[in-house]
């Protein structure tokens, strides 16, 4: 993941000599095609010219042929290697050849991909001839590093910077590595030290969490650093480096260490053409640094001029990003809020996708037909995902036929190269054809997790079920999530039921078993509404019920299935999940997709997984002896917890995305208020008091861990999920229910339903939704949001109140910066009965009256939790 990170300013250049040769298995040449082939390349590696242009057809367009030749000869390589990677017939018995070429000049290197058409030609000595060349995208600055052998240097009080890291040195001894620009690598050995301070408070909050200190500090022995050639000298004071004779002992350590680390970070994959080592230049402005502490292990700090966030430290050791944040300079061009849409090449429109899948042996063949619309200007190239194990075994396209496509080697990636540049609003059609062996998705975010309970697992037999969904990458998808129409057309065992993204099109139908197979059935799904990622769930499922619900002026049907051994249990379910998603339609206004299905599946834990179309809910097996009442979302009084909370993921989640990894709070945070909502309809007051109360307390516990914004983030150097759930749901479920306070309800559901159908089926953020509850209530709420998505501290309040002959005032002051919260005061009279108001805090100091109706026995604040601060006297 890393080095994706690090090389995201070379992406669709690492893309292009990514491709190994075990996932683009070479076809049987012909021998004349073959021998033709030969002796281009080696014509190409004598620097012959001349013996290039011989190999074409008299007829060949000479410009376009000649400049061929003169790429391949011109300076003379050392070496060349030409490897075919497709081709496809031409009418007239020609062949349209894919080759890369290969070609290495001194320790620099270059690889191009060509469209060769070859023709038969008349004499049986040289059968074949080139009949026409054009070349589809080339790939310069890829080089073979070493450390300079004859070269050493002692250091002496040497400093380093980069953005907000500086490395010092005192003394050491240094080794470089060079090309024709100048020193792009450094190794330094001796004894150091570093200093990382993120500006950012929620950064360096990270930073204590692992460091213990929000500067990070660590006595270094070892440095590893990559930049530009050009910026060489101004980072590194020669000064501090002095040239001295080489030590053997000293050059053996260095080039270990050089050896170890280079190939971490800009390194490309060319096992199938050449056995060294080659990399890519940072780009000006970038910076790689793997810094080895003694007490740490080794950190690497990266600075990625393309990336949203484009300052990374990463643990290497427990494999955590310690911090990733937007440099100052970035932050001043594109502002605090960003999309990871920005910049993206193409948009998806619609998906057909035909699979077969045999789960018990993890695999799967399939074809899809993506329909898609060029979303920037000048795109010869275009990125996908799709798990790595697969192979992508053709992509075509009905206006260029066969499409070069190039793997990315141990990155869930591939690449589409285009034989044109495409213009910005472009439709394409594109088929990839896949297969291969694919591990069902595990149930992670979505269920109580078992680490924190028992160090052993716990066996209880499961039925089986394979889940396919957002983040196994069964069919080929945008390089991020993206809205699209689909129709799947799945082949399964005829023995396993499907639930899927979409309606279900038709009854399964029957497929008759091949010699030696098992028998197999075809289901089919037609999502009509978009949806962010397409999923499918295999299993044994058995109707438990069925209803219909209306929901913005249409009839959604609800489809409930279980487990066989769960059905005695899920008598109850249709009902409650019909009431549930009557509800959330009723406050929205709007139900997003035409229909939705329910599969409830046995698990050993509760939680569920809620991708568009439907939702699975875990019905935890009888005789789990898993203990999950200290979890953040364990409530024990609303059974109903996680049913509310995955369908509302539907609307939160589905309907509405998010923008960026900081805004998954617009998810999980609303599907959270909202399952508190439907408490508030379905269950009695005390229940929900509970819940707030929970919510209010893990929210509290888990502040200092970093606020909202920090999405995933949370609790992840720890590994501590409990963390993620006490924020992002419990916390951002809270700031909804303190807006609402502080707005009141007409303007609150007013700027709810205004979100949701100014967003409907596209990414949203924090800043989106802010600007719609403003509108809505006729105030700015940038201080709120500043204060309880931003930021993470938990405001102190000294409350006194002074009860007087018919009325009472009470006083509220904030401990530092004032923030905007509603704080109820409940006065409780001496006969037992109590009255609530609200008092909205948006100054230093805020006073209130309150009309009393009898004699008083006490006043207080927040007793009904609803606010996430602490009352103090």
């Amino acid at each position: 993941m890393l080095w994706f990170r690090v090389a995201a300013a070379f992406f669709s250049i690492a893309l292009c000599v990514g491709a190994g040769a075990e996932a683009r298995p070479q076809a049987p040449a012909p021998d004349g095609v073959g021998a033709l082939l030969q002796r281009l390349e080696q014509a190409a590696s004598r620097g012959d010219t001349a013996g290039v242009v011989a190999l074409g057809d008299p007829a060949i367009s000479r410009p376009s042929f000649e400049d061929f030749a003169a790429t391949l000869t011109t300076p003379a390589p050392s070496r060349v290697v030409i490897s075919e990677r497709d081709r496809a017939a031409l009418d007239g018995g020609g062949l349209r050849l894919i080759v890369e070429v290969f070609a290495e000049r001194g320790i620099e290197a270059s690889l191009g991909t060509w469209r060769v058409d070859v023709r038969p030609a008349a004499t049986v000595a040289e059968p074949w001839r080139i009949a026409a060349v054009g070349r589809l995208s080339i790939v310069t600055g890829l080089y073979r590093l070493s450390l300079s052998a004859d070269r050493q240097y002692d250091v002496h009080d040497l400093t380093v910077s980069a953005e907000d890291l500086t490395i010092e040195m005192p003394s050491g001894r240094a080794f470089v590595a060079e090309v024709p620009g100048g020193a792009t690598a450094i190794v330094l050995i001796g004894a150091g030290r570093i200093r990382f301070t993120p500006p950012d408070p929620a950064e360096r909050t990270q930073v204590r969490i692992f460091s213990g200190d929000e500067a990070l500090s660590a006595d270094i022995d070892v440095a590893f650093l990559r930049l530009n050639p050009a910026e060489f000298a101004d980072r590194v004071d020669s000064k501090a480096l002095r040239p001295r004779s080489v030590a053997a002992d000293d050059l053996r350590a260095a080039t270990a260490l050089f050896n170890d680390y280079v190939g971490r970070t800009l390194q490309v994959d060319l096992a199938d053409l050449s056995k060294d080592r080659w990399s890519l230049l940072p780009s000006p402005g970038d910076f790689v640094g793997e810094l080895r502490t003694r007490k740490f292990g080794t950190l690497t700090y990266t600075r990625s001029s393309s990336e949203a966030e484009d300052v990374t430290l990463f643990d290497r050791k427990g494999r955590h990003n310690i911090s990733v944040y937007a440099s100052a300079a970035k932050l001043a061009a594109r502002g605090r809020f960003y999309s990871e849409d920005d910049g993206r090449d193409y948009d998806i429109e619609h998906y057909q996708i035909e699979a077969e899948f045999v789960p018990e042996r993890g695999t799967i063949a399939g074809n899809a037909r993506i329909t898609l619309r060029i979303a920037a200007d000048g795109v010869s190239s275009l990125p996908f995902r799709l798990a790595d194990s697969l192979v992508v075994r053709g992509v075509y396209s009905q206006e260029y036929g066969r499409l070069l496509h190039l793997r990315v080697v141990g990155q869930n990636s591939f690449l589409v190269n285009l034989p044109v540049v495409l213009a910005k609003g472009a439709e394409l059609i594109v088929n990839v054809v896949y297969g291969g062996r694919i591990a069902p998705q595990i149930f992670d975010r979505e269920a109580i997790g078992l680490a924190q309970e028992f160090p052993e697992p716990i066996f209880i037999p499961i039925a089986q079920r394979w889940l396919y969904s957002n983040r196994s990458y069964w069919y080929p998808q945008a390089t991020v999530t993206d809205y699209a129409t689909a129709r799947l057309r799945l082949t399964i065992p005829a023995e396993l039921d499907a639930v899927a993204t979409g309606d279900p099109v038709a009854a399964p139908a029957p497929l008759a078993p091949g010699d030696g197979t098992r028998r197999r059935k075809v289901v089919e799904f037609d999502a009509s509404a978009p949806a962010r990622y397409l999923a499918v769930i295999l299993s044994r499922f058995d109707p438990v019920g069925s209803a219909r619900v209306a929901a913005g002026g249409r009839t959604v049907p609800i489809d409930v299935q279980g487990s066989p051994r769960q059905a005695g249990r899920l008598r109850d379910l249709t009902g409650n999940a019909a009431d549930v998603f009557q509800f959330y339609a009723s406050l929205v206004g709007d139900a997003p997709y035409p229909s939705f299905t329910l599969a409830a599946i046995e698990s050993d834990r509760p939680g569920g997984h809620s991708p568009p179309y439907f939702a699975l809910l875990n019905q935890v097996v009888l005789g789990s002896t898993f203990v999950w009442q200290s979890d953040p979302v364990s409530f024990d009084d609303y059974p109903s917890f996680f049913l509310a909370h995955e369908i509302a993921h539907q609307w939160w989640g589905h309907a509405i995305g998010w923008k960026n990894y900081h805004e998954q709070w617009i998810s999980e945070g609303f599907a959270q208020y909202f399952a508190l909502l439907y408490a508030e309809k379905d269950r009695s007051r005390s229940v929900v008091s509970g819940i707030v109360r929970q919510m209010r307390q893990t929210a509290i516990a888990a502040s200092d861990q970093g606020p909202v914004y920090l999405g995933y983030r949370l609790g992840h150097i720890r590994g501590d999920e409990r963390v993620f759930r006490s924020v992002i749901y419990n916390k951002a479920a809270m700031v909804l229910h303190m807006l609402r306070r502080l707005v009141g309800d007409r303007a609150f559901f007013d700027g709810i339903r205004s979100f949701y159908g100014e967003w409907k089926f596209r990414k949203a953020g924090t800043d989106d939704f802010r600007q719609a509850m403003e509108r809505a209530g006729g105030r700015d709420l940038s201080g709120f949001f500043d204060a309880w998505i931003y930021g993470s501290s938990v405001p102190r309040i000294r409350f006194t109140s002074r009860a007087g002959a018919g009325e009472a005032t009470v006083r509220f002051e904030q401990h530092g910066d004032p923030v905007d919260v509603a704080i109820t005061v409940t006065v409780t009279y001496r006969n037992g009965d109590s009255q609530e108001t609200v008092v909205a805090l948006t100054n230093q100091v805020t006073e209130r009256t309150i009309p009393l109706t009898d004699q008083v026995r006490s006043i207080t604040a927040n007793a009904d939790n609803a606010a996430l601060v602490e009352i103090v006297k």
